[in-house]
């Protein structure tokens, strides 16, 4: 049931970011809902939102096949790759049925109309016997030559990886308020915390005391008439994954405020 339940996680969330994001009119969209992209191969699963590609902006998620199914087959002419299109609605109502489930299947399929479907079967629990459940997402074939233009952009690694707060509540009214005054755009400044009055040693991924290193995070928004900044100190550096060490300085980058506070909005 925990792999059914992380991909809903992030289906939710792609869903949230979709709905906050100013979209085109649907007469502009072919009347096409939002969906999702599905690029299986036999080693991942990833998912691609490209509602915000028109700014651009992507959004993707990842995971391990071996850890997200127990039994996997994958076979296709482009060298067992297949990409697929689906509506994020149907995704998320499908793996929210599924959700409690021990074991779901899911296979690639052509519907009763012959349009191919991803199939999905699952048991639920009952009272006295458990139910058997069959439900079919519409899914479109991407064609091999616009799959591969579908690619993850090339980006350099991160120079710090900061968690955040579990709860994301104060952070977001900060930026609601930047919001109210008219600022437009946000300076993010992020850099390690100071241990025994120098700057913690970036090679090392625990402090002084034994602890992960520390890191605080800064935003700043001008407006015309006013300028809102807040910290937030004492966030964990997160150094997994990473193959170089953080800078000893800080990094600024400027974003755009509601694109930022979009993204925030897609995560509860």
């Amino acid at each position: 049931p925990g792999s059914q339940a992380m991909v809903l996680h992030v289906l939710q969330a792609l869903q949230r970011l979709e709905r906050a994001a100013e979209r085109k009119p649907a007469a502009q969209r072919n009347g096409a809902p939002p969906s999702v992209v599905l690029k299986l191969t036999q080693e991942s699963f990833a998912l691609c939102h490209r509602g915000g590609a028109d700014e651009g902006s992507q959004t993707w998620s990842h995971f391990q096949t071996n850890r997200l199914f127990q039994e996997y087959r994958i076979e296709s002419k482009r060298q067992n790759q297949i990409d697929l299109e689906a509506p994020i609605a149907n995704l998320v109502h499908v793996f929210h049925s599924c959700a409690s489930s021990d074991r779901t299947t899911l296979r690639l399929a052509n519907g009763r109309d012959g349009r191919p479907i991803l199939g999905f079967e699952f048991a639920l629990p009952g009272n006295v016997a458990d139910h058997r459940v069959e439900q079919e997402v519409p899914v479109r074939v991407i064609p091999e030559t616009e799959a591969e233009t579908i690619r993850e952009p090339p980006l350099p690694e991160p120079e710090y990886q900061i968690e955040l707060p579990s709860s994301l509540a104060r952070l977001k009214s900060v930026l609601e308020k930047m919001k109210a005054v008219g600022a437009q755009h946000i300076l993010v400044e992020a850099a390690q915390e100071k241990a025994g009055g120098a700057m913690a040693n970036p090679a090392s991924t625990m402090s002084g005391n034994g602890g992960p290193c520390r890191a605080w995070l800064k935003l700043v928004a001008e407006a015309e008439l006013v300028t809102i900044a807040s910290t937030f100190s004492s966030l964990t550096l997160v150094m997994e994954g990473k193959t170089t060490t953080p800078p000893e300085g800080p990094v600024r980058l400027f974003l755009s405020l509601r694109r930022l506070a979009e993204v925030l909005a897609a995560f509860q």
